[in-house]
């Protein structure tokens, strides 16, 4: 009689209870391994704290412009290459900053950009100039070709 006493889980309810465990384990293994990549990410990038403004520029000669480029944001930027763009945005010119010019926050620098085909621009027509950072941010700014450049 003993022997009829001792009665065992039924399969239905052990079943259940594996299903448990297994689903608690795999919520446990989950939030640590999301938590192990969250913590392993990349800080931000300073792309997302640079802005630049040109302020002005000046055609000194028809071989050279200088750019008065303004940044606006919280870290310090490097200006690597610029562009001469008619107002339809066809490129004209395409003129790498050599040495990279860097410019700390709030703070204004004269870039000199020297034009290698200044007989593709004519008098009276407005030109877009662009700067480009290194980390791909960009300003624009138009200017009209001097009647009197030399």
């Amino acid at each position: 009689m003993r022997k009829k006493l001792l009665k065992g889980v039924s399969p239905i309810i052990a079943t259940i209870i594996l299903i448990i465990i297994s689903v608690a384990g795999g919520a446990l293994l989950w939030l640590w391994v999301s938590g192990y990549i969250t913590s392993a990410q990349a800080p931000p990038q300073s792309v997302w704290y640079e802005r630049i403004k040109i302020d002005a520029v000046n055609l000194v000669s028809k071989n050279e412009l200088k750019v008065y480029i303004r940044n606006l944001g919280s870290v310090a930027v490097d200006v690597v290459s610029a562009y001469i763009l008619s107002v339809d945005g066809i490129a004209i010119d395409s003129i790498a900053v050599e040495p990279r010019v860097s410019i700390e926050p709030q703070r204004v620098r004269e870039v000199t950009l020297i034009i290698s085909k200044p007989n593709l621009y004519s008098p009276g027509y407005t030109y877009i100039v662009k700067v480009v950072t290194a980390n791909g941010v960009e300003a624009n700014y138009g200017f009209v070709w001097p009647a009197l450049a030399e």
